[in-house]
């Protein structure tokens, strides 16, 4: 079934990479040995698969140059160093594809009238890249805690975008449960911490009356990981 690419993330690291509009998937391509022989039938070349290689993932979207993950792209063009990248589709999707890459090119802040400040970046693969399509089983219990805030609506595995709104206190706790999970937590696109499955995180804190997003990725070995969303709105 086909699916709307919006709430597709790429993660370098541990960080996702805020304000794309386009990330391309590894392009993978294959060369061939020609094994024609004087005897081969019909006088046709033949042919066996020779090296593969990743291809180059492309990106493009609006510049942050406050955002971990853009300064996560430039600082690892400048070190050469290859990086861990994912693709994470949408959660209902059940897919994601994990790569190795070399960033090979950055540039950000591209200025054209009447138009956004825009950034894009290439990642060359390095090695092979793994299309993963089996999703994992995802959290079976998510809550918050804070003076006023009510989650909305009420946690299933199935739903991933939540809002947790009415916080009166100064700071509010994520309560991730999922087992056999490894669970990361990020507030506002940077990580934050890895959570223990039905322990509260750190205190979340609020300086004013607002709204911040957090990101719980649950993720098993071998399998894509599930994202959940939930905004949640300080209003006082």
């Amino acid at each position: 079934m086909s699916r709307r690419s919006v709430g597709t993330k790429l993660m370098i690291g541990l960080n996702a990479v805020a304000g794309l509009t386009s990330i391309g998937a590894p392009p993978k391509t294959a060369d061939t040995l020609d094994t024609t022989t004087l005897d081969s039938d019909g006088g046709y070349r033949t042919f066996t698969g020779g090296f593969k290689d990743g291809g180059e993932v492309s990106i493009s979207g609006y510049f942050e140059p406050g955002d971990a993950g853009q300064l996560a792209l430039d600082t690892a063009f400048e070190s050469g160093d290859e990086t861990d990248f994912q693709i994470l589709f949408p959660a209902e999707f059940g897919a994601s594809w994990q790569f190795k890459g070399v960033v090979t090119g950055f540039t950000g802040g591209n200025a054209d009238l009447e138009e956004l400040l825009a950034f894009e970046a290439t990642i060359k693969v390095s090695g092979k890249p793994v299309l993963v399509t089996q999703p994992s089983a995802g959290l079976s219990g998510l809550s918050l805690s804070g003076t006023g805030g009510i989650l909305s609506p009420a946690f299933s595995s199935d739903e991933q975008y939540y809002t947790f709104d009415g916080v009166t206190a100064g700071s509010v706790t994520v309560t991730a449960t999922g087992a056999g999970q490894t669970i990361k937590l990020y507030v506002d696109g940077d990580f934050q911490e890895n959570l223990t499955s039905g322990q509260p995180s750190s205190a979340i804190p609020f300086v004013a009356a607002g709204s911040r997003k957090l990101t719980i990725v649950a993720n098993e070995e071998g399998k894509a990981p599930v994202t959940y969303e939930v905004i949640v709105v300080k209003t006082a």
